[in-house]
């Protein structure tokens, strides 16, 4: 309604303009014409005739620029309403649909974490891993990373006892179980009991922030990846087995790791110094 208003208004100014100009774009010699006393009849005629167009066009030009300046008002105006209304129409946030709402993460699932390797695959007929378990899982893993280290360090002491001594203190000392409670060889049990206790209690802490196991890497192997971990914790499991195989044919037998071969009682244990 403003801008009808504002063009019916411009309109009528416009209009009134040419009106008034109309005489000022009346040709100069017409005015003589008529003042002149002597001037025939048929003479004086023509002048109104010749300043009727040029008073038609300067009403034309005045109301052409009427126009113009009408519809630069309007284009302005309709410039002006839509970016108002642009500044108006802010978008909206769309809420999100219940369908469209992130996807929660899977449960945790034992079978597809580090020493699930085949052929067996993932071993667990009594169920102690739990799905959706972490913390329960991993304190199973690091008990089982613990035994395993102990069960590998365990079958290969109790080889390598077959053939090697640590001189002086354990040179002529028994081999197999009977070690850890007799001769010199009970005080290096003693002192073994002292340093497992002292790495488990103030050493070797789990952290939550790392993987069940991980004390670092003083030597700087740098080989902490899947890999290696799959082949500790398979090692670990047979190095378990080995020990417990080991304790159990002495208790059944009576003789030694390597004794249970065929092999005679070592040398060490006869008091020979060599072959």
């Amino acid at each position: 309604m403003v801008a009808k208003k504002r063009a019916v208004v411009c309109l009528a100014v416009a209009g009134a303009a040419a009106w008034k100009a109309a005489p000022l774009f009346v040709a100069p010699g017409a005015g003589l014409a008529r003042a002149s006393p002597s001037a025939a009849a048929g003479a004086a005629t023509p002048a109104p005739a010749a300043a009727a167009p040029a008073a038609s066009v300067a009403a034309s030009a005045v109301a052409v620029a009427a126009f113009g300046a009408l519809a630069a008002g309007s284009r302005r105006q309709r410039g002006g309403l839509a970016m108002r209304a642009s500044i108006m129409m802010e978008p909206e946030e769309v809420p999100e649909a219940e369908g469209s709402a992130k996807p929660k993460p899977p449960p945790f699932d034992p079978a597809k974490q580090i020493g699930v390797t085949e052929p067996i695959g993932f071993f667990d007929p009594l169920g102690f891993c739990k799905v959706g378990d972490k913390e329960g899982f991993r304190r199973l893993r690091a008990a089982e990373i613990k035994h395993g280290r102990a069960g590998m360090m365990a079958a290969a002491g109790a080889v390598a006892q077959y053939f090697v001594r640590i001189p002086i203190v354990f040179d002529f000392e028994n081999a197999g179980l009977s070690a850890a409670w007799s001769g010199n060889s009970k005080y290096g049990f003693i002192f073994l009991l002292f340093v497992s206790g002292y790495l488990e209690i103030f050493s070797w802490k789990e952290n939550s922030e790392k993987e069940p196991g991980d004390f670092g890497d003083p030597i700087g192997f740098n080989i902490y990846d899947s890999d290696m971990r799959n082949k500790e914790l398979n090692n670990g499991r047979a190095g378990m087995i080995a020990a417990l195989g080991i304790v159990v044919a002495e208790l059944y037998t009576g003789k030694s790791a390597m004794e249970t071969f065929g092999l005679p009682p070592s040398a060490f244990e006869t008091g020979l110094t060599g072959g």
